[in-house]
């Protein structure tokens, strides 16, 4: 059983959990982690998520991403969640925090891993991914048009920075 830390508005740790699936009160937060690898040729590796998923069955999201379990930092979740998810074991050190986005009971913690991966050297946790691809932002930007990318509203700003080499540097 998963168990999650509760955090307040601000991200600071109340030193308390809850099972994962159990409702969570005003006030209540828990951590996400969303990681997005970056190739040098300028392609982020994406993920399909697999049938089997109560949220965004098959649809395509970032590279890997979930909640974080009660007694792990967003960056040891993301860690966790690469590996799980991809088959990768990223070094902690190049996993570069990004953004913070707040939500209705839960902290979203945005990572981005600048890292040359081939798409054959991954292994896909079949339970989470049904398949993975490359694909550009503008690439990205049409699959969220034809809804079939879960679409978040950092997006933009995000792959803004990405693009002009602001605030995403090494």
């Amino acid at each position: 059983m998963e168990y999650w830390d509760l955090y307040n508005k601000k991200g600071k740790l109340k030193h308390k959990v809850i099972k994962k699936g159990m409702p969570m009160r005003k006030g209540q937060y828990h951590l996400i982690s969303e990681g997005w690898i970056y190739r040098s040729d300028k392609k982020f590796i994406i993920q399909r998520r697999s049938l089997e998923k109560s949220s965004f069955p098959g649809m395509w999201y970032c590279s890997a991403g979930g909640s974080c379990i009660s007694g792990e930092t967003s960056k040891e979740g993301m860690k966790r969640e690469f590996f799980e998810e991809l088959g990768i074991d990223i070094p902690i050190e190049e996993i570069r925090l990004k953004r913070i986005v707040t939500g209705k009971n839960f902290i979203f913690h945005i990572f981005l891993v600048r890292k040359d991966i081939d798409l054959e050297d991954l292994t896909l946790q079949k339970e989470e991914v049904m398949d993975v691809a490359l694909a550009t932002e503008e690439e990205i930007f049409q699959m969220i048009d034809k809804k079939i990318f879960i679409s978040l509203s950092y997006y933009k700003d995000f792959f803004d920075k990405i693009k002009n080499n602001r605030q995403i540097g090494r």
